[in-house]
This record gives C-alpha cells, sequence and structure tokens, in this order.
C-alpha cells in the first residue's frame, strides 16, 4: 500500500451486511454478524464507529456506522439465560460521508450516487482508508503535517497540507483533560518542522518551556533565556487608549480626542510653537489664544496627527485635558478661546484622575514603562530572522486589573493585522495561535456612558487570510467564541465537549457535521479529535500525536502535598490541649 495502485476499497473478506432502507444522509442495514455472542465472538462484526464502504457498483460510499440494534420483537434472543433462542437479526445505521469513485484512489466529498436496497456493506481497512484521505488532500511533494492516526495502532499517518489546516483559520476545541493543549502543541511542533512561521499568544505561561520554541516573550523579569519586554504606548491607537481610559461619550470622549490632538501638534513640532501658538511645559495652551493659528498649526501637521497611533508624551495626558477645558470662544474676542470653563473641568475630573493612576500603576507597567525592550522591534526581528521559527508570548504576568490583558492582548494582534495590510506577511506567511481564545475574544470594556469592543483578533479572522495572517483560536468554550469568528474558521479540531451549549455551537458552525457525527464528541477519549473542514473529504476521528515536547498544563498536586502533610513533613506540635501546625 505505499506505492502503485491502491486494492478496492470493498473487500468480501469484510462483509458485514446489506443495505435495506435508504435515506439522503443515512442507510439502514442488516448485520447478521454483529451480535457478540461466546460462541461468535470471533465472527462479531458491526459496531458504533466502525468506518464501511457500500458497494454501489461504480462508486463505493464511504459511511460511518452510528446505531446498532436488534428490533424489539428480538429483544430476548441475546439473553443467555433463556434457553435455545433464534439467532438474533441485527440492524443499524450508517452515515453517509464520502465516495471513491471508479479509476480514482481517493475520498471525494459529497454522494455522487445513492445506495440501493441490497447494495453489500464492507467494513473499511484503516489503512486503505487513511491512504485514501491522504490521496484526496495531498499531491506528491507537498509539505504535509502528520497530526495523527485514525487507528492507534494502525501504523498510517494521517498528513495534512498547512493550507488545508491554516489557509482558512483553524479552532482547537476541547474540553478541560481533553487534549486541546497537546493537540496545540503538536501543530506546532509540526509546523516547525514544515519550515512554518508562528507566534504563540500564551494566557497562562504553560508553552513558555516547550522545544519549538525559539523566542519566549515575558512582561515581568522571569526565567533565563526568557525575554523581558514592553509594548510602546507611542505603537498603540487611539481607540486602545480608549478603551483603556474608559471616558464618558458626553464630555470626557471629546476632551481626551482633542487632548491627543494637541500633544501630537507638540510631538510634531519638535516642541517649538508654531506662530501665535503657545507652549508651556510641553502642553498647549488655548485659554484666550487665538483659535485661527492653532487651527492653522494642525492643518499644517495633519500626516502626524491624524495617525492612529499615539506619538506623543502619555505624561502630559491628563494635564493637556485640564487645559481643553475652555469655552469655545471668549465672549469678547470671538477669534479667541475663551476662558476656563468649570463645569466640563468638573465632568473630565474623573478621566484625569483615572488616567494620572492607570499610567503610573505597576499593572500597567508593560505600555507605559520602558521595562526590557521593545515588543515591536523583538517581533520585527523575529519576523525577519530565518533560524528562529516559533515564538511565544507568554500573559502569566499580565493583571487582570484595569483589563489589562484583553486590552493588551487587543493591541498586539491590531499591530500584527496592520503588518499584515502592509504586506509584511504576503510571501511569508504567519500563524498566530491564541489559547483560551474565549478569555479575550469579543470582550467589550466600558461602562454605559461610553464602551469599545475588543475587536482585532475578530479583525484577523475575517480579512488577515488574504494578507497571509492566520490565526488558530485554541478554548474550551466554544459558545463564547463570537459567531462572526467562528464563521470565518475553516478547519476545526474538536476533542471531547461535555456541555451541550458547545456540542450545539461547533454543530452549528459547521455544515460537515451532522447530528450523527455530533453524537461521539461528549465520549472521545483523551487525545482523540474529530477533524472537520470544507478541505477535507468528511469529518475524521483522529488519535492525535502527542507532542515530544508537551506544555506545563498540570494543575495542583493534591496527592503529593496532602501525603506530604499526612507523613510528617509538616509537623504537629502539642502546646497545652491545642494542637499547633508548625511550618518546618
Amino acid at each position: 500500500m505505499t506505492g502503485g495502485r491502491l486494492p478496492s476499497p470493498v473487500d468480501p473478506g469484510l462483509y458485514l451486511g446489506t443495505v435495506t432502507e435508504v435515506t439522503a444522509s443515512q442507510v439502514q442495514v442488516n448485520f447478521p454478524n454483529a451480535t457478540a455472542r461466546p460462541e461468535r465472538r470471533g465472527l462479531s462484526r458491526g459496531a458504533v464507529g466502525d468506518f464501511v464502504f457500500i458497494d454501489c457498483e461504480r462508486v463505493k460510499l464511504l459511511g460511518r456506522v452510528i446505531e446498532t440494534r436488534i428490533p424489539d420483537s428480538e429483544r430476548l434472543s441475546v439473553e443467555p439465560r433463556l434457553g435455545e433462542t433464534p439467532d438474533p437479526n441485527p440492524i443499524g445505521r450508517v452515515q453517509l460521508l464520502a465516495a471513491v469513485e471508479q479509476g480514482h484512489q481517493e475520498l471525494r466529498r459529497g454522494i455522487p450516487a445513492f445506495p440501493r436496497i441490497g447494495d453489500s456493506v464492507h467494513l473499511a481497512d484503516s489503512r486503505l482508508l487513511a491512504q485514501l484521505i491522504r490521496n484526496a488532500v495531498t499531491r506528491k511533494g507537498d509539505v504535509t503535517l502528520s497530526v495523527g492516526r485514525i487507528d492507534a495502532a494502525d501504523g498510517v499517518d494521517i498528513c495534512l497540507p498547512p493550507e488545508k489546516v491554516f489557509g482558512r483559520h483553524a479552532g482547537i476545541f476541547g474540553a478541560t483533560g481533553g487534549g486541546k493543549s497537546w493537540t496545540l502543541a503538536t501543530l506546532i511542533q509540526e509546523l516547525k518542522g514544515a519550515g512554518g512561521k508562528a507566534i504563540l499568544l500564551d494566557p497562562t505561561g504553560e508553552f513558555v518551556d516547550i522545544d519549538p520554541v525559539d523566542e519566549v516573550f515575558v512582561f515581568r523579569a522571569g526565567a533565563a533565556g526568557h525575554k523581558l519586554v514592553h509594548f510602546p504606548y507611542r505603537k498603540v491607537t487611539e481607540d486602545d487608549l480608549f478603551s483603556l481610559f474608559r471616558p464618558s461619550g458626553q464630555s470626557q470622549g471629546p476632551k481626551l480626542r482633542e487632548a491627543i490632538k494637541s500633544l501630537k501638534l507638540v510631538q510634531a513640532v519638535g516642541g517649538a510653537p508654531p506662530a501665535n501658538v503657545v507652549f508651556y511645559n510641553g502642553l498647549v495652551t488655548k485659554r484666550g489664544r487665538p483659535r485661527a493659528a492653532y487651527y492653522a498649526a494642525i492643518a499644517a501637521n495633519a500626516n502626524a496627527i491624524h495617525s492612529p497611533l499615539c506619538d506623543f508624551d502619555i505624561a502630559n495626558l491628563a494635564d493637556q485635558i485640564k487645559a481643553e477645558c475652555v469655552y469655545s470662544s471668549d465672549r469678547d474676542q470671538s477669534a479667541n478661546f475663551g476662558g476656563l470653563d468649570p463645569a466640563t473641568a468638573g465632568y473630565c475630573e474623573t478621566l484625569v484622575s483615572r488616567i494620572s493612576t492607570q499610567i503610573n500603576s505597576p499593572e500597567l507597567e508593560c505600555l507605559f514603562r520602558t521595562n526590557g525592550t521593545s515588543l515591536v522591534d523583538e517581533l520585527i526581528t523575529f519576523l525577519a530572522d530565518p533560524k528562529k521559527d516559533v515564538a511565544v508570548i507568554s500573559f502569566r504576568d499580565v493583571r487582570f486589573e484595569h483589563n489589562t490583558r484583553e486590552i493588551l492582548l487587543n493591541i498586539i494582534g491590531r499591530h500584527l493585522l496592520g503588518l499584515a495590510r502592509e504586506g509584511a506577511f504576503r510571501e511569508r506567511p504567519l500563524v498566530v495561535f491564541l489559547d483560551e481564545a474565549h478569555q479575550f475574544l469579543g470582550q467589550t470594556v466600558g461602562d454605559e456612558y461610553g464602551s469599545t469592543v475588543l475587536d482585532s483578533f475578530g479583525l484577523i479572522a475575517k480579512e488577515g487570510r488574504k494578507y497571509g495572517l492566520t490565526c488558530v483560536l485554541a478554548t474550551q468554550r466554544p459558545r463564547d467564541i463570537p459567531h462572526d469568528v467562528l464563521s470565518q474558521l475553516g478547519t476545526l479540531f474538536v476533542h471531547r465537549l461535555t456541555n451541550k451549549q458547545d456540542r450545539d455551537t461547533v454543530e452549528s458552525a459547521c455544515g460537515d457535521l451532522d447530528r450523527g457525527a455530533a453524537q461521539f464528541i461528549p465520549m472521545l477519549g483523551p487525545g482523540e479529535a474529530i477533524i472537520i473542514g470544507p478541505d477535507l473529504p468528511a469529518p475524521l476521528p483522529v488519535f492525535i500525536h502527542p507532542p515530544t515536547s508537551p506544555p506545563d498544563s498540570r494543575g495542583p498536586s493534591y496527592q503529593s502535598f496532602w501525603r506530604a502533610r499526612r507523613e510528617g513533613d509538616v509537623r504537629v506540635a502539642q502546646l497545652g490541649d491545642e494542637p499547633i501546625i508548625a511550618e518546618p
């Protein structure tokens, strides 16, 4: 089976039964040898989950057994204690998946011809099935990723080309313990071996020590070899600052935008004020100053001022907002800005206080301090280095206060999308992996007066593919992924999902996963997944290869800690009648 023409999918020696009923998506089959009676156990064939081929003359249809049973009138025939009983007549249902047409050696999507009553059904050889799948998705000489096996013991890998896995974005779904993290690590390992380039956004730090990683970026000093970085606030956008500072829409929002405009003017002219414009301690003074001169300076530096990036001194932002709180014109001299507007200043007081607090808070050092090197510069170096393939950005030490994690990840996603729009990845595609995606996608920060949607990864999912930027979203809660993002995912690796809402979400998002195939999802074992995708001939149940360097996804060790306490590592000293726990 390693070369030459493949044998027929229909093997008379693997006969299972005969078609007795046909619908648009399923067939009913007689399974005469499916009964597990002791004297016939060696002949028992036809179990739920088995792949089968239906012989339709010129077309061989691939199906999967989703139900086996015996008629109600014969249910006592399998009871060994009731003496001699007639042999049972099991029947079952087979879900139709794909087809092998005569003269071809590959599986093809769709059902070109439906079975007829009396067509024979044969058990599928797992090695032949794996080869038919490989022929369907790969061409000779293609670079492929070995993701797993249909049968853990069959020795034949399921190999998919990278464009089938990453070309239309991908999702990895699974409940805790289902193997989601291992699948992510295996895909990264295969990507590196195939010559790909990837960035992994790691919320928990469990992937920082796996072998395929070439660079690890952290936001607080950590282990040797990890690079301490910050994301310079001058590279974030005004929308990101609005997400962080959450101004109300009525008064605070317009004054914050005006203050940003004024500080960009200071930066654009290098601190030398234009004619009739007054700067004081890095601020633009408006009170009583000519309006025309200010707006002329704004127009003369329009390119810098209308840039979405926040290229100005953030330390002056709070004070500049105060300077913006003036009447729009002087009552006596309409050509000038007016005096202090105490009402507006009062409305903006909470915003000024919030900005002063946040830019000096330890939680936001990753943005407003120069700890370590610039992540922007490090990413440019990494992307240009032909010897480095995989980088991890760890969020383990990023705090939850002020929505810092969500906003920082949104900023990084927006930065990568900006690079993609500039053409950075058209010839050198980049894959971005996001673990625990439900923590970040679809988030809105703010309050009833003003809110901002963190949508950078939603935009990557919608438009990144055409620029060579694709994402892989891993989550245990697919129901929390926005529908507009979920609909953009092409290939799905679905591990065990026990929550019905999660299963319904996956089923509704994927046209290839009908109710019959979805029934297997709650029963998948650790490391087993169903791979679904528009470029695959059928949903494939696969045992994912264990990564050579698994992530550190262990939870707390109750056994070792409690055993140590019980055996005396924590000594109990008696003082009077009160037992005192004394730590060594």
